[in-house]
């Protein structure tokens, strides 16, 4: 996992970048929902994205998924601006 972050227009971006399976676009909005997960092993239960964005998005932030060149998924926090929040 790589964390990077950098200024875009509008605010700050900060990105977890992952070399693993990917997340198909036709999934990405689902992950974010309550109990939904992409595989079948692990112990989570599917809540810790939802919690994330909704968090996010209650202080004006968002939460995406971008395609990782080369193969994976980022997870893209867009931080605005202090004047775009007004």
């Amino acid at each position: 996992v790589r964390l990077e972050a950098g200024c875009v227009p509008g605010g700050v971006d900060l990105r977890v970048v992952d070399r693993g399976p990917g997340i198909p676009e036709s999934d990405r909005e689902r992950v974010f929902q309550p109990f939904q997960r992409t595989t079948d092993h692990g112990s989570g239960v599917g809540l810790g994205l939802a919690i994330a964005r909704g968090f996010l998005e209650a202080m004006g932030a968002e939460l995406r998924i971008d395609d990782t060149p080369g193969g994976g998924a980022t997870m893209v926090v867009h931080l605005p601006a202090p004047e775009a929040v007004r």
